[in-house]
């Protein structure tokens, strides 16, 4: 046998070999965890790491790139995504190209700022997964088929839906394989669900308290997090902390990571107002809040006022529907439970006229029976826009005396623990990450802006939302049985 060809075979069944005769990694820097990370490539079809901060992850995850591009070519394909283009060009592709022109073997090939290129169908490519950009790099993404293919997600936490599902198209044998790594900083999501007991992923983790540096006590293998790292983040955050768990133990947090309502949510579920099944109070209206999405979801909040409470029993959001179908899903959730409705909460942009037919989707809802109230501040020229801030911390306030259906209400919790402040790439650090002001557009975002205008309503009584007879008292036997 050709001494090359034993050498590509050797590669493939040991990718280690690959990282010290190839690459020229120091044998000694190849510790435990990221020796799993590699073994679970070559042998699982999908691999899921939950890491937490310099741990390696990205630093596995390049070389990898390599070790599958040159062990399976000429008829092999990588394709790397993160949510940024910081993340991938300045991240994942600067290890690319350090551990290709480190290399000890000459490895074929041009490498530029995010393409690598040996042949016609040999090739890595990485982009960015940015919300403007997503539908359009979901449908390259689907385009990249080949006899063998290496799919990388880094900080898989922030990789939109669309491209999670296009991936999946790429997976169509047991020659492809899909990494997907990062630090876990949202509680819900695709990489979150990865990690449930029912997933068909191989599951790893990997804790700052796993690195020989931590264990040693000393520095083993330069630029891994160690002992001093995790007690300064238990200083500054807590062990027990949200932080503390994504970032150190490399575990799922409660909430997201710069999570704009996710306290309000952790204490409604720690205090039992999250509960199966909250009854339809008939003496009670029901009133709903909508987000009004055109080329993204709609989301519609329905709730009640009961004496000093606020009980949301449903939550509806979709994809790729028009108006008229959430109308009729309103009118058939009236029938079916036998609802009166009160106060049908919309923003300002269903005022906008509509370029099919020049009505408005407020004159469209009003043919079909549903007359909306604008969202915002009572004023002497009627209904004045809020801005955000105000809508957010309307939001925080009345979040403490909600109740919610968790049968019907799920996703738009997940919504509300996701929601999340942008972070500022260029200042953050891993350790202290900086915020703006503003909250990045992403699934999240539907729901909790229809929460916003749910609260704003509550807040100015917009159309006088009125309360049912009912206090707490009288639901006293449910709320104890059900706690």
């Amino acid at each position: 046998m050709d001494e090359k060809v034993k050498g590509v075979k050797l590669f493939r069944k040991e990718p280690e070999r690959f990282m010290t005769d190839a690459l020229g990694l120091n044998p000694d820097h190849i510790w435990p965890k990221m020796q799993e990370v590699m073994d679970s490539v070559r042998d699982n079809q999908k691999t899921a790491v939950k890491a937490g901060h310099s741990v390696s992850k990205t630093f596995t995850a390049a070389r990898l790139v390599l070790q599958f591009l040159y062990c399976y070519g000429p008829h092999a394909t990588v394709v790397t995504t993160a949510p940024t283009d910081k993340q991938v060009v300045e991240v994942l592709w600067r290890e690319i190209r350090d551990a290709k022109n480190s290399a000890i073997a000459k490895l074929p090939g041009e490498i530029l700022t995010q393409q690598l290129n040996i042949g016609d169908k040999w090739f890595a490519t990485g982009f960015s997964t940015r919300p403007d950009t997503v539908t359009g790099q979901a449908t390259a993404f689907q385009g990249y088929h080949n006899e063998y293919v290496l799919v990388i997600f880094d900080e898989a936490a922030g990789i939109m839906p669309q491209i999670w599902q296009a991936a999946e198209s790429l997976i169509t044998n047991d020659r492809c394989r899909w990494l997907v790594i990062g630090n876990p900083t949202s509680a819900y999501g695709d990489f979150a669900a990865c990690f449930k007991p029912d997933s068909d992923w191989n599951k790893i983790t990997i804790s700052v308290l796993d690195t020989p540096n931590y264990k040693e006590g000393r520095e083993i293998v330069p630029s891994l997090a160690g002992r001093d790292f995790e007690l300064m983040m238990s200083k500054k955050y807590g062990k027990g902390s949200n932080t503390y768990l994504s970032r150190v133990l490399g575990e799922i947090p409660e909430y997201a990571e710069g999570a704009i309502f996710g306290q309000q949510v952790k204490l409604a579920r720690e205090s039992g107002r999250i509960l199966e099944n909250i009854p339809h109070d008939t003496s009670s209206p029901v009133h709903t809040a909508w987000d009004l999405g055109i080329s993204d979801a709609m989301a519609i909040w329905f709730f009640q006022r009961v004496g000093q409470e606020i009980h949301v029993i449903d939550y509806v959001e979709h994809w790729g529907e028009g108006l008229i179908w959430y109308i009729d899903l309103l009118h058939a959730k009236r029938e079916q439970n036998g609802w009166i409705y009160g106060t049908h909460i919309a923003p300002h942009d269903i005022m906008v006229r509509q370029l099919t037919d020049g009505a408005t989707r407020f004159e469209t809802a009003a043919k079909m029976g549903i007359n909306f109230t604008i969202c915002g501040k009572p004023g002497e020229k009627g209904v004045v826009r809020v801005g955000l801030e105000d809508g957010i911390e309307a939001a925080r306030q009345e979040l403490n005396r909600c109740w919610f259906d968790k049968s019907t209400c799920e996703q738009g919790l997940m919504a509300l623990s996701e929601y999340h402040w942008k972070k500022l790439e260029t200042v953050s650090t891993d350790d202290k990450p900086i915020y703006s002001r503003q909250p990045v557009h992403d699934a999240s975002s539907n729901g909790a802006d229809a929460f916003r205008y749910m609260c704003l309503a509550l807040k100015y009584n917009l159309a006088s939302l009125s309360a049912g007879k009912n206090t707490h008292s009288d639901w006293s036997e449910f709320y104890s049985s059900a706690g």
